[in-house]
């Protein structure tokens, strides 16, 4: 089971494993005053029958959930970006073909033309060639050329499933579709509290505001196994509310910014520079690769933290390169330095380190920082004291955890309906967070 990303966002958002099988069947929609618009069901002329209506607006938006454009930004704003770019669109472009071929099956599916049996076999299809896009998006590895040439032909060949494979007319007799769940929801206020040190709850109007003044890890409300259990299927759980932390994020969605350092490598290799989010802290998309020669140097790259994602920051790492030390270590905005790594005190604000201190020869002033090539930041810029998280867990473990500095639109986890999945919210840090709602929807068999 995957979080959603809004990838990201935080993460694409998308937030970050997207549903992706047919939306409830048999929901009356009904019209913008609320009242029932449509029957449950549809009368078909034999041998079809009564099936139930499904909802192609609720397909369409399952569907549409994959979005691509905030990846498309950090890629624009990296070295050699055109190849990154076109990949991420040959994404996009199949997603949004996949997209209309579910509706357009729904569609016709609802008009009589096309039967139940042929109707399960392609929407299963489809759905299964949705979840290779996203799989093939969460294990996506941009730092070189091999690695945008792997993913785009792993873009190609779903493609080539979809277009060269077609479920045909059926001839047999048509068969009753088994009704699935419709949403459900649960209002903040009505969730389980879990309460300790540090620790408020204001519940008001159906809502419920959880407050955390301390440090720490706080489990605040929860969604017991029996409220989220489905009918054995994959669920999505959606959170909707409001978070605000204690202080505001040092780099905010929509920000440009100038990332500037010197260095000195001990051998050629490469210096990573990493624009992250909590949501998304793996996304490669804003990965800029400085291939660097043995010896000295500045550098300098320009940052985008796009829409659809939050709580940013930078991370800085090396490979191949032996020792390398880093120095005036730089975060810019709008000409003025909101964040420095320069190794002149024990303590600089808003700055994580993994390195050592070193005098020898300081690339400025009295020291610079020495920092071990390999996996994982070594310099960290700008990282949120605090967050809120949403947490699946079963008696077997946590099996997904979604961080992050904001509510807004929704945060979206997947949940296998198989085991027994409680939902835990809780504040990382002193903040607050509003939880309005949660909603449980069906997201196609297993």
């Amino acid at each position: 089971m995957l979080p959603a990303r809004p990838r990201f966002l935080a993460a694409a958002l998308f937030v970050p494993s997207l549903a992706l099988a047919t939306a409830s069947c048999g929901g009356p929609q009904t019209n913008a005053g609320g009242a029932p618009a449509q029957s449950p069901e549809i009368e078909c002329p034999d041998p079809i029958g009564t099936i139930p209506r499904e909802s192609c607006a609720e397909i369409a938006d399952d569907f549409g959930s994959f979005d691509v454009s905030s990846s498309l930004k950090l890629a624009g704003a990296s070295r050699g970006a055109e190849q990154r770019i076109e990949a991420i669109r040959a994404a996009a472009d199949l997603a949004a073909k996949l997209k209309e071929r579910r509706v357009a099956l729904c569609e016709s599916y609802n008009t009589c033309k096309t039967k139940p049996a042929d109707h399960a076999a392609e929407d299963q299809r489809l759905a299964g060639l949705m979840k290779e896009l996203i799989d093939l998006w969460d294990a996506r590895k941009f730092l070189n050329v091999d690695d945008v040439a792997r993913f785009r032909g792993g873009v190609t060949k779903i493609a080539a499933k979809l277009d060269g494979t077609t479920a045909g007319p059926s001839t047999d007799s048509a068969e009753p579709a088994v009704g699935k769940p419709g949403k459900k929801t649960v209002r903040g206020e009505a969730l389980a509290r879990i309460e300790g040190a540090g620790l408020t709850f204001a519940p008001s109007g159906g809502n419920v505001t959880i407050t955390s003044t301390t440090a720490g890890t706080h489990d605040a409300l929860r969604a017991a196994a029996e409220e989220l259990r489905g009918t054995g299927g994959r669920m999505r759980v959606r959170i909707f509310g409001s978070y605000t932390p204690s202080a505001p994020p040092l780099i905010p969605a929509g920000e440009d910014l100038i990332i500037r350092f010197k260095y000195r490598a001990a051998q050629a290799g490469e210096i990573h520079v990493a624009l992250r989010s909590l949501e998304d802290p793996d996304a490669v998309e804003s990965t800029i690769v400085f291939r660097v020669a043995a010896g000295t140097g500045t550098e300098s790259t320009t940052l985008t933290a796009t829409p659809g994602s939050s709580g940013f920051y930078v991370g800085i790492s090396s490979r191949g390169a032996g020792n390398v030390e880093f120095d005036d270590v730089e975060l810019v905005r709008q000409n003025a330095v909101i964040a420095a790594a320069r190794a002149e005190s024990a303590t600089e604000a808003n700055l994580a380190s993994n390195c050592t201190i070193s005098k020898t020869k300081p690339l400025a002033g009295k020291a610079s920082f020495l920092c071990e090539s390999g996996d994982g930041d070594k310099l960290v810029l700008g990282q949120p004291k605090g967050h809120l998280y949403l947490a699946l867990k079963t008696p077997a473990g946590e099996r997904a955890r979604i961080r992050t500095l904001s509510l807004e639109g929704g945060r979206s986890l997947d949940l296998n309906g198989k085991e027994d999945t409680e939902l835990v919210i809780g504040l990382e840090g002193p903040g607050s967070a509003t939880i309005q709602s949660i909603e449980l929807l069906p997201v196609g068999g297993e």
